[in-house]
């Protein structure tokens, strides 16, 4: 039943591309008001028993969803996010710009530093700005008959904007939680922080991790355990769903796990 509605809405924004302000300031809103996460992972959150006034990572901030739910359940975390899209980022910036815990970072993050391309997608004339990537094929891909009803893969357009771009390491941070959601470009952004995550051991929300076995490999290479949420307590083992958080040993045993 919520796949269908999902879908009909995706149909109704994509013929309404007028709508679009409307929706974001919808959600953003309803997320502040019934102080409730975006994503039922963020739930577990509590349960990692790390710092409550840490810094909380968040890189792929896009609308700011993962940023509303670190606050709802760290409601003293020092939150830094990176967002590549730089309309992205400015809007971000000034809901933001009264909230000193909050800090956005107009960034994409990789391997390496320099300057990319951000591919993000639309449909009949709405931007799915929400998943841009630098990777082009998870741009493009993602909007299908699956997820839009009356699909017309001709009315498809991906823009390119160029982007900066920084590693993890590059950026200073001593992260207790990081989030990375980057479309397909989560393995980058791992060997990009590579002495980070020696150094500071973070709680690692990331999605999509078993897709690729290159950061299976890195993240177990570096003591990393996989875990996930069952909406009740932190498991050992393959998530069988979208997100992982990976742990090392001390982290684990901080949990209580």
């Amino acid at each position: 039943m919520m796949s269908s509605f999902k879908k009909g809405m995706r149909t109704l924004q994509s013929f309404l591309p007028w709508l679009k302000p409307l929706k974001d300031d919808f959600y953003y809103l309803s997320r502040k008001m019934l102080a409730r996460p975006h994503d039922p992972d963020f739930r577990a959150l509590p349960l990692l028993r790390l710092d409550p006034a840490g810094q909380y990572v968040d890189v792929g901030a896009n609308h700011g969803q993962s940023i509303e739910s670190i606050g709802v359940m760290r409601p003293k975390a020092r939150i830094v996010a990176f967002e590549p899209n730089p309309a992205l980022a400015d809007k971000l910036r000034r809901r933001y710009a009264s909230e000193p815990r909050v800090e956005i970072r107009a960034l994409g993050l990789a391997d390496q530093a320099g300057t990319m391309t951000l591919f993000s997608p639309s449909y009949r004339g709405f931007d799915y700005d929400g998943l841009a990537s630098l990777d082009r094929h998870a741009a493009a891909d993602w909007i299908n008959a699956q997820r839009v009803y009356f699909f017309d893969p001709s009315r498809i357009a991906v823009r390119k904007l160029d982007c900066a771009i920084s590693t993890l390491d590059a950026e200073g941070l001593e992260p207790a939680f990081l989030k990375i959601d980057v479309q397909g470009f989560e393995y980058h952004v791992l060997r990009g922080g590579v002495e980070t995550l020696r150094r500071c051991e973070p709680v690692v929300l990331v999605e999509d991790y078993n897709l690729d076995s290159r950061s299976v490999a890195l993240m177990s290479g570096l003591g990393f355990v996989e875990y996930y949420f069952d909406g009740a307590r932190l498991c050992r083992g393959r998530s069988p769903g979208l997100n992982s958080f990976l742990m090392t040993g001390a982290r684990a045993r901080t949990a209580g796990l």
